[in-house]
C-alpha cells in the first residue's frame, strides 16, 4: 500500500465512531481460539467427548473492547484494506458493498455460515468458538448500510452452530447490544443452500434454489448482500482500528483427520499439510483446492505456494472455501473426480438443462474411464460434453463441475489416457462409489 492509499486508510478510520482501544492480550488478533480437529464430514462438530469451548460476551469484550457503530465511513476502511469474502469467491467486499448501495429498496444483510462443502468446517468451527466476532461484523455492516434486516443464514443440519448462535443473540438481547434484530434462520440440508441467490431467494419466501444469472435492473427492488462469516469476523476488526489479520482459516484432510487450521499467509502448503499431520515421506500426488466444486492442483505446482489468493491466483488457482484435501500417491485421481461430479450432479438445482442432463453424463463418461471400460471415444464426449455444459446453467453450480473437470483433466492427463485405452489401476475401482 502506498503512502497516499495509507494516508486515505488512516483518514477513514478517523472518521468511524471513537471505540475503547484494543487490549494487548488481544495481539496478535486471531479469528479462532485454536485449531481443532473434527469428526470426519459434515458439520463442524469436533472429534471426541469434550465440549467446545464457547467465547462468551464478557469474554469477547474482555478481549476486543466494546462493539464499535458502524457508519458510512466504514466503505473506505473496507475498501483501503482490501477485504475480500472468504467464502469462496474472494470478490472484494467494496465492490459488494457498492452494488447494494446503487438501490433503494429494503436492504437485507446475511452472514453466512451454511458450508455446503461436505468437508468444509471453518466457518462452523469459528460460530462456535467465537460467534460475537461475526456477530459484531454483521451488526455493523447493517448500521454502516442502513440495512433493515439482518440475518444469520445456517445449513440445516449444522446444529452445533445453530446452538452457539442462539446463546450469543440471546446474550445481546438481554444486555441490549445491538439495534438491530438478528434473526438466526436454518436453511435446508442441500449443497447448493449456502449459495448467495439461493439464500437471498429463500428469505424472500421461495425455494433455497440459485437463480438465473441476469441483473436486477428495478432500483426499488429488495436488496440482499451476503457475506461469509469469516468475511464478517474480519471486518469486525477492522470496524476496531486493527490489522486484518494476516492468517487464513482452512479446513485440511488427513490421514490423522479433518483439521481446521489457522495459517499464517506466508505458509506453504508444504507446512501446512505438515501441521495436519500428513506425513511428510509421503507427499500427495495432488490437492483439492476449495473443496467438491473446486479444483485439482499437481503437488509439484503448490508444494512451495503461499497459501495465500493473490499468490494461487498468479499459477492460476484459487483457495476457494478454503478446502485442503491432499490425493495419496496411490490413490485415482479420475475415479476420485468421477465420483465428486456423479455427488454434484444429485445436488444440482434441476432448473435447467445442462444440470439435468449434462451432469450426469459428465459423471457417467469419467465413471466409464476411470474404471477402463469406456466405449471408443470417450475422450471426445467428455470434451464435448464440458463445452456443451459449461457457461450454460442458469446458474453458476454447472461451471464449477466443469472446471473440477477441466482441473482434473490437466493434472492426471496420462492417467486419463491410459484409461481410455482400457488400463484402470487398483485404486479405481473401489474409489468410484464413496
Amino acid at each position: 500500500m502506498n503512502a497516499a492509499s495509507t494516508g486515505s486508510l488512516r483518514a477513514a478510520r478517523a472518521a468511524l465512531p471513537a471505540t475503547p482501544a484494543l487490549p494487548r492480550a488481544s495481539e496478535p488478533r486471531l479469528l479462532l481460539s485454536g485449531s481443532t480437529t473434527l469428526t470426519p464430514l459434515g458439520p463442524a462438530d469436533p472429534a471426541g467427548a469434550g465440549p467446545v469451548l464457547t467465547e462468551d460476551l464478557a469474554a469477547h469484550r474482555d478481549r476486543l473492547g466494546f462493539r464499535p457503530g458502524g457508519s458510512p465511513a466504514l466503505l473506505d476502511v473496507v475498501g483501503g484494506a482490501g477485504l475480500t469474502g472468504h467464502g469462496g469467491g474472494h470478490v472484494p467486499a467494496v465492490l459488494k458493498w457498492r452494488r447494494a448501495l446503487r438501490g433503494d429498496g429494503p436492504l437485507t444483510v446475511v452472514a453466512n455460515g451454511a458450508e455446503s462443502e461436505p468437508v468444509s468446517g471453518k466457518d462452523g468451527t469459528l460460530l462456535r468458538q467465537r460467534p460475537h466476532l461475526v456477530l459484531d461484523g454483521l451488526v455493523v455492516l447493517a448500521e454502516a448500510l442502513g440495512a433493515d434486516r439482518a440475518v444469520l443464514w445456517l445449513h440445516g443440519d449444522d446444529d452445533g452452530a445453530r446452538r452457539a448462535a442462539l446463546l450469543a443473540v440471546d446474550e445481546r438481547r438481554r444486555q441490549g447490544v445491538d439495534r438491530h434484530v438478528i434473526e438466526v434462520v436454518s436453511g435446508p440440508h442441500h449443497y447448493l443452500a449456502g449459495e448467495g441467490s439461493a439464500i437471498t431467494r429463500a428469505l424472500a419466501g421461495g425455494p433455497a434454489l440459485p437463480t438465473a444469472r441476469r441483473p436486477v435492473t428495478d432500483p426499488h427492488a429488495p436488496r440482499t448482500l451476503v457475506h461469509n462469516v469469516e468475511t464478517l469476523a474480519r471486518l469486525a476488526l477492522l470496524a476496531r482500528g486493527a490489522a486484518d489479520p494476516t492468517t487464513v482459516l482452512l479446513t485440511v484432510v488427513s490421514p490423522t483427520g479433518r483439521h481446521v487450521l489457522e495459517v499464517d499467509r506466508t505458509d506453504t502448503f508444504t507446512d501446512v499439510l505438515a501441521r495436519a499431520g500428513w506425513p511428510v515421506a509421503a507427499p500427495p500426488q495432488a490437492l483439492l483446492l476449495g473443496g467438491y466444486g473446486g479444483q485439482w492442483a499437481a503437488w509439484a505446482q503448490v508444494r512451495d505456494v503461499a497459501v495465500h489468493e493473490p499468490a494461487l491466483r498468479a499459477v492460476g488457482l484459487g483457495l476457494g472455501a478454503g478446502v485442503v484435501v491432499p490425493l495419496a500417491a496411490d490413490a485415482c485421481g479420475l475415479a476420485r473426480t468421477a465420483a465428486l461430479v456423479e455427488y454434484l450432479a444429485s445436488m444440482s438445482a434441476r432448473q435447467c438443462g445442462p444440470c439435468l442432463f449434462g451432469l450426469p453424463s459428465l459423471a457417467g463418461v469419467l465413471a466409464g474411464l476411470a474404471a477402463g471400460r469406456a466405449p471408443a471415444g470417450a475422450l471426445e464426449r467428455l470434451h464435448a460434453l464440458r463445452g456443451a455444459v459449461e457457461g450454460r446453467g442458469a446458474c453458476h453450480h454447472p461451471d464449477g463441475v466443469t472446471r473440477l473437470v477441466a482441473s482434473a483433466v490437466q493434472v492426471f492427463g496420462a492417467d486419463l489416457v491410459a484409461h481410455a485405452a482400457g488400463a484402470p489401476c487398483l485404486a479405481g475401482e473401489s474409489e468410484v462409489g464413496r
